[in-house]
């Protein structure tokens, strides 16, 4: 069976089957003690949001006995660039979307049942002034999507119909020269999770290429400023990105606004994952039992930033996440060209749905949130305070 065959409920399926057939249907393993591989294929409604052990024990059994690539966690050297020494390179710029000193962000109802997707998407742009204002029609343009799992959206990532509609706006607008590309979570090879989501199939639909940088060359970057990432183990801050980003004079980010278990929120800073080596995430991201995730997405972010973030909040999770949480619709689009004021709505808008519900580390003042402090702290963004954001509503 390839990897491209392989769902999650069928691996799962494989596990109880061929690793312990009737030990592990029932969970018993031992006299004194019960395990079992829990069943996250549908959305809980119930404590989900405690579910940090379900999902570790998942990833852990996905990883032994997955189909994957014996390196696939690994950073072997002739993957890098430069023969693995620093380099030196940035995407950083001013905020095209701006109001004087302040950050604009807009957030838009979208229309009922989604009907009208693309306009949706052209109304909130409309709201920040355009896309001419970060693009050019000779621009070439990645747009980084979230490709987390194949678990159907809002958990696995950026829903299918919404990529097709950015890039039929777009297009329709003159911007010709796309590229979709990312990694995903734990839960690869990432073609795999391309094809569960359709991503391939939009890509033939709008002649846009669609691809991943996990066979892609990767380049070291220093982050000298900072506090956690690369720092694991007396390191100096370098970690690797995709050497393909230096290809690109613009870059569009596609979150889904919602919770993540272990990071407290996966909206525009924590999108940045997916420009991380994932031998990295494994060494540095989730070491010390995953604690300093929310600090260290925000600073994956300190050598790059997306010029355009274009959020679907139409179906968030309020809790659990990023794969399996307690679904809302709050329905809404929002646009910005600051992560951190994109991020700090998102959380407020995921506080107000339901405030009792959205205990998933973020019950604090947005700004306190962890990601969001240390981004801040860092000075990745632009807005540092609630009176940096001019919020527009249509």
């Amino acid at each position: 069976m390839s990897s491209k065959e392989v769902s999650r409920r069928k691996f799962m399926e494989n596990v109880v089957k061929y690793c312990g057939a009737g030990v592990a249907a029932v969970g018993m393993i031992g006299a004194k003690r019960a395990y079992g591989v829990a069943d996250m294929d549908d959305p809980g409604q119930t404590g989900v949001w405690r579910m940090r052990d379900t999902q570790l024990m998942q990833f852990g059994e996905f990883i032994k006995n997955a189909p994957l690539p014996k390196d696939y966690f690994e950073k072997p050297a002739d993957t890098l660039i430069n023969g693995g020494a620093v380099v030196d390179w940035s995407h950083l710029h001013p905020n095209y979307y701006t109001d004087g000193e302040k950050s604009l962000v807009a957030m838009i109802m979208a229309t009922s049942l989604d009907k009208d997707l693309t306009g949706d998407i052209k109304k909130a742009m409309k709201l920040v002034g355009g896309f001419d204002k970060s693009l050019k029609k000779t621009d070439k343009i990645l747009i980084k999507p979230n490709m987390n799992t194949g678990d159907q959206w809002p958990g696995g990532g950026t829903d299918p119909a919404f990529l097709k509609a950015l890039i039929t706006v777009l297009k329709d607008a003159g911007y010709t020269n796309l590229t979709v590309a990312d990694t995903c979570g734990p839960w690869g090879p990432t073609e795999r999770v391309i094809g569960l989501m359709g991503y391939d199939a939009i890509g033939k639909e709008t002649g846009t290429p669609v691809k991943t940088w996990e066979n892609e060359k990767w380049m070291n970057i220093r982050n000298a400023k900072a506090e956690y990432l690369g720092r694991m183990g007396g390191g100096d801050g370098t970690v690797a990105y995709p050497a393909d980003l230096r290809n690109y004079d613009k870059v569009i980010y596609t979150p889904v606004m919602k919770t993540h278990f272990l990071g407290g929120i996966t909206q525009s800073l924590k999108l940045s994952v997916g420009i991380l080596h994932r031998a990295d995430r494994g060494a540095h991201l989730h070491n010390f039992n995953h604690i300093f995730v929310a600090e260290q997405a925000a600073e994956i972010n300190l050598p790059f930033r997306p010029d355009l973030i274009i959020m679907d909040g139409r179906r968030s999770f309020i809790s659990g996440g990023p794969s399996h949480g307690e679904e809302v619709k709050p329905g809404v689009i929002v646009v910005s060209g600051d992560q951190v004021a994109n991020d700090v709505i998102g959380i407020r808008t995921l506080q107000e749905w339901y405030p009792n519900m959205a205990a998933n580390k973020i019950g604090m003042y947005a700004w306190n949130q962890k990601q969001v402090a240390q981004a801040v702290k860092l000075g990745v963004g632009y807005a540092k305070k609630q009176d940096d954001i001019k919020l527009i509503l249509g």
